[in-house]
């Protein structure tokens, strides 16, 4: 039976590319060639800053240049680099040497990650005295074996009040040690972003202890210093141009990155393999059809836009690429007319036929376009919003017209399962061709109107039942959580946090990232009051909030 069906589907596909015109078979070549270059093995996954996003980029740079786009990248290349800001890491600095003999960081002590920076040189310190003005020693033994049958013990939280107690009395600095049996799982967390302890806090392992602070009754000549900074990796944003001399510019889009092997716990998979996850779909397919779109407008004898192709890295991890090119842009935003962002477009049901066009309510000129459109065989979807977890956000919070072009979730999304032969090239093309006749379309338009519109979250992990209605900056790496944009008539708003305020506190709960401001929201329901703290510049203000 199945190999009835199989047959089935062949002669399907076979009826529909022999239907198919001499161009348009060329493009769905060019379609499987791009995907299947992008979503090979051998890129592993095109994590941003990765060595498989590189061999992407260099692809997507060599097609840019055989279309005969200009570059716009820096210093005349098609690539535009930036930072992704993984977390913390200990730098060559850090040191901690106990009577001229040094310990190795990272195997017989560290500095906790919520660390200041410091360097201290103490003569004759006893572990076992806790004196004003002096480094303290602090054995968790204790309190890990009074807590052994607690589940609600937070040794994090245990060791936040040593420090306090430490600091109170004057501590210079707080280490860490634990002499009995039970684990403390305590390690070096370069994703913490909680705030920054008071005093100077290492952990020294056990054994270290032992070799090299044997007598707690002892004195010890100590030089320690924490030398912490930002953990990051280059990632980068292919950008081509057609300069038609127009007084407007036309953006195209779609982000290349992907998952990689899935080690920034994005993936669906969570057996902890680590496996391959190619994207063929989310987003080869939006790479490859923004090269085939970049190919047609070169060709097209309508001069009316200039065109700026934009391939974006990072959006995987919370919108990087798009939102650095927004605010790094190589053309003036005021002279952009709108944005169009393909993620997602390469699996239009054959059965349904429905794809999704998001953005329709951002300009009011959307419906007389898409109304001159010719029917492209495939049915239309429309979402007003002008946000979403997708890189034409980046370009709507700029006061700019977007559209969204997705053809739908499937059950390989975010899988090692999306890959190259599941994609519906015949499908695609018939997107990549609705899209330029859209593009075509425009032109006697003018510049667009710009109109907002509702707001939609981003997904993460936690579970809630309330928001205050803002949109979180993904791309901030500081504590607490960047307000990116407000949405009208939500609680946020109505109480006067702002775009570019710093939640640091929601009711009783500290707010160190994104994830733990979702954590926080889901303490609450709908018409509970509560108080939020923010950060505004140098000023710290509170507001009250009602959900």
């Amino acid at each position: 039976m199945k190999k009835i069906l199989l047959i089935l589907l062949l002669a399907t596909e076979t009826a529909a590319a022999q239907k198919l015109k001499k161009a348009d078979k060329q493009i769905v070549q060019n379609l499987k060639t791009h995907v299947g270059y992008l979503a090979d093995d051998k890129l592993e996954g095109r994590r941003a800053g990765s060595e498989g996003e590189k061999l992407a980029a260099t692809y997507l740079s060599g097609q840019f240049s055989a279309i005969g786009l200009q570059p716009r990248g820096d210093a005349g290349s098609y690539e535009q680099t930036f930072d992704i800001t993984e977390g913390k890491k200990m730098l060559q600095g850090t040191r901690f040497t106990v009577n001229q003999q040094e310990l190795r960081p990272g195997e017989d002590f560290f500095p906790l990650s919520f660390s200041p920076n410091s360097n201290l040189i103490e003569s004759q310190v006893s572990p076992s005295l806790a004196e004003s003005g002096t480094p303290w020693f602090k054995d968790l033994g204790d309190v890990l074996l009074n807590n052994k049958d607690n589940p609600h013990f937070d040794i994090l939280g245990q060791i936040r009040q040593e420090i306090k107690n430490a600091q109170d009395k004057g501590a210079r600095a707080l280490i860490l040690y634990n002499n009995s049996s039970l684990p403390d799982n305590i390690r070096f967390d370069e994703k913490d972003k909680s705030e920054t302890a008071p005093i100077p806090v290492f952990y020294v392992s056990h054994a270290a202890m032992e070799k090299y602070l044997p007598d707690p009754a002892s004195a010890y000549d100590l030089k320690i210093r924490a030398e912490l900074g930002p953990k990051t990796r280059q990632a980068r944003n292919i950008i081509g141009y057609i300069d038609n001399g127009a007084a407007q510019t036309i953006i195209l889009g779609a982000h290349f990155d992907h998952l990689g092997y899935g080690e920034d716990g994005n993936s669906m998979i969570r057996t902890g393999e680590k496996l391959i996850h190619n994207g063929a779909d989310d987003n080869a397919s939006g790479s490859a059809a923004l090269v085939e779109l970049a190919r047609l407008l070169k060709k097209s004898k309508s001069k009316e836009h200039n065109y700026l192709f934009l391939a974006f890295s990072g959006e995987e991890l919370g919108l990087y690429g798009s939102k650095y090119y927004v605010e790094h842009p190589v053309i003036p935003v005021e002279k952009v007319n709108y944005m169009i962002n393909m993620d997602m477009v390469g699996r239009l049901n054959d059965s349904s036929k429905t794809i999704t066009i998001g953005g329709y309510g951002t300009s009011p000129s959307w419906s007389s376009i898409l109304a001159g459109v010719k029917n492209p065989g495939f049915k239309v979807k429309f979402d007003s919003s002008g946000t979403g977890p997708s890189d034409h956000t980046s370009f709507y919070r700029k006061d700019i017209p977007v559209l969204f072009f997705f053809t739908g979730l499937h059950t390989d999304y975010h899988k090692p399962s999306d890959d190259a032969n599941k994609i519906n090239y015949t499908g695609e093309l018939l997107i990549v061709k609705y899209i330029y006749a859209l593009v075509e379309n425009s032109a006697g338009n003018g510049k667009l109107a710009f109109q907002k519109t509702k707001e939609q979250q981003t997904t993460t992990s936690a579970r809630f039942s309330v928001s205050m209605g803002i949109m979180p900056d993904y791309t901030f790496s500081g504590a607490g959580v960047r307000v990116d944009g407000v949405s009208e008539n939500r609680p946020a708003i109505k109480a006067g946090i702002k775009a570019g305020d710093i939640v640091t506190k929601l009711g009783d709960y500290s707010i160190s990232s994104v994830e733990t401001y979702m954590q926080a929201l889901g303490k609450f329901k709908k018409g509970d009051a509560t108080q939020v703290k923010v950060r505004r510049g140098t000023e710290e203000l509170v507001f009250d909030i009602v959900f």
